[in-house]
């Protein structure tokens, strides 16, 4: 009022937090496989998430003389994605993807930008990311925090934690795996591919084969990536040798990507109990 000799009393600190409505996320798979179907079946059943997903069925190079009217595929609209409406989702998921003549360059630097303004991209490589047909042969190189060595190991191996991957809010105390040490018991199914790779920034949180890299997650402008080595995540899904956490996992990654605070690594959070700060 006007006859207050301070306004400092009036003042009173609160906690906003707000919630997207929905987060929207294109899913390309590059070829059909048993892993799409669990992708695209856990971000489906996510109610807070719009799903948007195509299979490339039929690239350029396959040309089998078959008519275009008896074809009940429909083209994949790549203009309209990657440049009309790119910056309208929230993450976008590659799926094995290779170069195959779907997508021009010129889409590929559209892709890095929007992860250079604070888009979210996720990579699910194959034995193709080692070819030379490789995604990292794209623009997307100068995201992407792993170069590919051209090998593939193809044997039985248990995902394992890093010491990063202990600590980090995605693979931290995952169902099954270890809780307060490397050295802990892990329940969960092997693998029998991945992809080998150099990192070359970000930070690995799981570890395959030979100890190569299966899990890294980067921050490139204001943007995040992520780079998984291997397809075969529904090994999990189908409890083989007892399966894994692959639902918790995939949940986790894609949040963190679209920076959901909760997943924040590097966090300082602090909770008044009775006359004692607790400072965590």
């Amino acid at each position: 009022g006007p006859q207050e000799m301070t306004l400092r009393n009036n003042r009173a600190v609160v906690t906003v937090n707000a919630v997207r409505d929905r987060l929207r996320v294109l899913l390309v798979s590059g070829v059909p496989h048993p892993g799409e179907r669990t992708w695209r079946n856990l971000l489906k059943s996510d109610p807070s998430v719009d799903l948007v997903h195509f299979t490339i069925l039929r690239p350029p190079e396959k040309q089998d003389g078959t008519p275009i009217h008896e074809l009940s595929l429909i083209a994949f609209p790549t203009r309209e994605l990657f440049e009309v409406k790119l910056r309208d989702f929230d993450l976008i998921v590659f799926d094995r993807y290779r170069r195959r003549g779907v997508l021009p360059a010129i889409y590929l630097d559209n892709v890095v930008d929007y992860v250079r303004e604070g888009g979210a991209l996720l990579e699910v490589v194959g034995p193709g990311f080692a070819g030379p047909f490789s995604l990292y042969r794209t623009p997307l190189s100068e995201v992407l925090p792993a170069e590919p060595t051209g090998a593939v190991l193809e044997r039985g191996y248990l995902p394992r934690l890093t010491e990063d991957g202990l600590r980090h809010p995605v693979t931290g105390r995952l169902p099954g795996g270890p809780l307060t040490s490397l050295k802990d018991d892990i329940r969960w199914g092997r693998w029998f591919r991945q992809v080998e790779v150099l990192p070359s920034s970000g930070h690995t949180l799981m570890q395959g084969a030979d100890d190569a890299p299966r899990l890294i997650l980067d921050r490139v402008g204001k943007g995040r990536v992520a780079q998984m080595m291997s397809d075969q995540i529904w090994l999990w899904s189908r409890g083989f040798e007892g399966g894994g956490p692959h639902g918790e996992l995939i949940r986790r990654l894609s949040h963190w990507l679209m920076r959901e605070p909760e997943l924040e690594e590097n966090t300082l959070r602090g909770d008044v109990i009775g006359d004692r700060l607790e400072i965590v």
